[in-house]
């Protein structure tokens, strides 16, 4: 599946939609809906099973997977927002 297609199925699921990216990349442009947890804030963050972890180009949503995975928490990573197509909001 697309980046595109995750976030449409997310939308249809309620799925949480996380992007790992620092707080300065997400303040210029993140999918909407999406909840700002930097990938070094992942280890202790409360993160819902099941929700999908995004970032530049999907390598720190992938390394946030597995710190997730570690605690025993699934995540699945959905690539990087550069190749998402849909609107952008701005924090």
């Amino acid at each position: 599946m697309t980046i595109d297609e995750y976030v449409a199925k997310a939308k249809a699921d309620g799925t949480p939609i996380i992007d790992v990216r620092p707080p300065e990349m997400y303040a210029e442009g993140h999918i909407p809906g999406a909840v700002n947890i930097p990938l070094a804030k992942i280890p202790e963050a409360d993160v819902k099973p099941g929700s999908y972890l995004y970032c530049v180009s999907g390598y720190h949503a992938g390394l946030a997977k597995e710190d997730l995975a570690k605690r025993g928490i699934a995540a699945e990573d959905i690539g990087g927002i550069e190749n998402y197509t849909g609107p952008k909001a701005t924090a």
